[in-house]
Formats: C-alpha cells, structure tokens, sequence
C-alpha cells in the first residue's frame, strides 16, 4: 500500500495485493462468415419446425354419418402455413432474417456474417458473436484448458486517500479486467466494492498501470479475462 505523503503514517502495511486466476473452461469469443452474397439474410428453418408452423392434436375420431343440425357456418379465410412448410434444414438467423433468397451474408468461411469461419456474427472461427476462436460473446478467454493465465511483470501499489485512513477503512476491492495480448490492462470493472468514496477509484488507477506477460493458447498470445483483489489495511 501506498500513501499520500501527508498522510503516512507510523504502523501502517503495505497493501497485500493477490492476483485471481478463473478456473473456468475455455470461454472465448466466436463468429463465422457468410457465402460472399451482400443481399439479406436469410432465415433459419429445420424440417417440420417452421416457426409459422401451429402443431395441432390429432382430429377426434367421429361416427361415419353427421346430420347437419342447422344451415351452415359463412367460411372463414385462415391465413396459415402447413406444416409441410419446413420441408427442409438451412442455415440461417435463428431470429428475423428474410423467407426467400440464399444469402448467408458477405462474410466466407460458410457461417453466417460478416466475419471468417463456419460460426454466426462478425467475428472468426466457430462461434457466436465477436471475438475469435469458439465459444460466444467478446473478444476475450478463461485461463484454464489450452489457455494459460496472464502473469504479473510489473505492478504499481495503491494509495490510501485521507479520507480512508481517518475513517480507518480497511478490507478488499476486487476487480475483473481483461489483459490483452500487448499485456496492457483494459476493461477494468469493480466486481466488489470497499469504498466508493476513494478507495475503489484508487484501485482502478493502480491495476491500470500493471504489466502482464499476456496468457497464451497454443503459443499465441490471446485476450484473457481475470480477475485480482486488491487489499487495503491498516496496522
């Protein structure tokens, strides 16, 4: 722990700060491209499960001959789909997206976008959404698996404010941050706060100028999300 000079003082430690790992699986972002076809795109139907399709019970078995108790109903006009309407399995946006055409978006890689890969949204490999890699969502992994955890190279301590130190506050913040494949810190959230009146804000500011030997997956330097507690105490 650090402090402002004007408030140091005797019997004070230095601020413990531990580095969190998640020991979750691989957890990255996804994507996948299109066909190349700029048009709309279109929409996904399974066989038998059009979603304008209405599933009914089977007709109640009824005696051979009916005699007709009054003068017929005026017919009704039902705009309806038959079942027979998801006649077959295609690829496409699970929600909206349009009934005719084969435009899977302008993306390659035989997914649906605008990005790379065999997954659905701008981003690359088999996944959903941003990122790369699998997985859905962000830009970012879990440690655990293939993916190694980031690594501390340089660290910065945190400063008491005044105003913590007379109100005696002490305990942890933690925080979530991705570090990216640079080592740089970004994103930086507090996951529990201590002290939203100085001492959160004084946390941020520390773990922003840390350093991380960024993790890894298969060698390559890749986004990892994780998390790390920052403590604060007084003696």
């Amino acid at each position: 722990m650090g402090a402002p000079a004007e408030s140091a003082r005797v019997g004070e430690a230095p601020a413990r700060v531990v580095f969190l790992v998640s020991s979750t699986a691989i957890g990255g972002g996804g994507g996948g491209g299109g066909n190349r076809q700029p048009l709309p795109i279109r929409r996904a139907e399974g066989v038998g499960s059009d979603a304008l399709t209405l599933r009914i019970a089977k007709p109640i078995a009824t005696a051979a001959a009916i005699r007709e108790a009054g003068p017929r109903l005026p017919g009704l006009l039902l705009d309806a789909k038959p079942l027979a309407a998801g006649y077959l399995d295609q690829i496409g946006l699970p929600d909206a997206g349009v009934t005719t055409g084969t435009s899977l978006g302008p993306g390659s890689g035989g997914g649906v976008g605008t990005g790379i890969g065999t997954g659905m949204g701008p981003g690359r490999g088999p996944g959903l959404g941003h990122g790369a890699g699998g997985g859905t969502g962000g830009d970012f992994y879990r440690a655990g698996g293939a993916v190694t955890a980031p690594q501390i190279v340089f660290q910065v301590k945190p400063l008491y404010t005044p105003d913590a130190l007379e109100r005696r506050i002490q305990g942890a913040v933690v925080l979530e941050l991705v570090v990216r494949e640079s080592g740089m810190p970004s994103d930086i959230l507090v996951v529990r706060s201590l002290d939203a009146r100085g001492l959160d804000e004084e946390a941020i500011k520390a773990v922003e100028q840390w350093r991380f030997a960024p993790g890894r997956m298969s060698g390559v330097p890749v986004a990892v999300l994780v998390r790390v507690i920052v403590d604060f105490s007084i003696r």
